[in-house]
């Protein structure tokens, strides 16, 4: 096998900012998804030198000038995410499927909290709400409450949220 020309080093950076065009990566999820296309075209040529040594170089170009930042992708990971229906735990759990490095994601998670920046509850307020109305209807009477309340604790646990955001967000639903 021959060595990559510049023109080859050209493409996986191409590929790496299309991909970046589109929505934010960390640095190993792209590494992943550029040298997958080897493997999943093994026959074409242009493909020949996607391999992780020659797509790390380009990488590590591009995190030189700014275009690959795994902190800022986690920041602005947290900053879509925040607000919606899911609390910090399936926040961190989703961070970790998009291959953000633990370290980062505990440190910048870690200074959002000092920041004693709040969630807004609107949403999962709204969702607790209905789902203690569907709950209510297929649960009927004083005795299944306990069910009720069960339910909707397991519910907010699932997406996420600790015992004392539970606890406050159960509080806000009137519940």
């Amino acid at each position: 096998m021959s060595a990559p020309t510049p023109d080859d080093y050209q493409h996986i950076k191409d590929k790496i900012l299309d991909y970046l065009s589109r929505q934010g990566f960390s640095e190993k999820k792209l590494l992943q998804k550029v040298t997958s296309l080897k493997r999943n075209y093994p026959s074409t040529a242009r493909y020949l030198f996607y391999t992780p040594e020659h797509v790390q170089k380009v990488l590590d170009e591009l995190a030189a000038v700014g275009l690959v930042d795994d902190e800022k992708y986690c920041r602005d990971v947290l900053r879509q995410l925040q607000d919606r229906k899911d609390g910090l735990y399936r926040i961190r759990q989703k961070m970790h499927r998009r291959l953000i490095p633990r370290p980062l994601i505990e440190k910048v998670l870690g200074e959002w909290k000092q920041s004693g920046t709040k969630q807004d509850y609107t949403a999962i307020i709204r969702e607790t709400q209905r789902k203690h109305e569907r709950l209510k209807e297929k649960h009927p009477g004083a005795k299944e409450q306990y069910t009720v309340k069960r339910k909707l604790y397991a519910f907010l646990a699932q997406k996420g949220y600790g015992a004392e955001e539970i606890k406050e967000i159960l509080a806000r639903t009137g519940d």
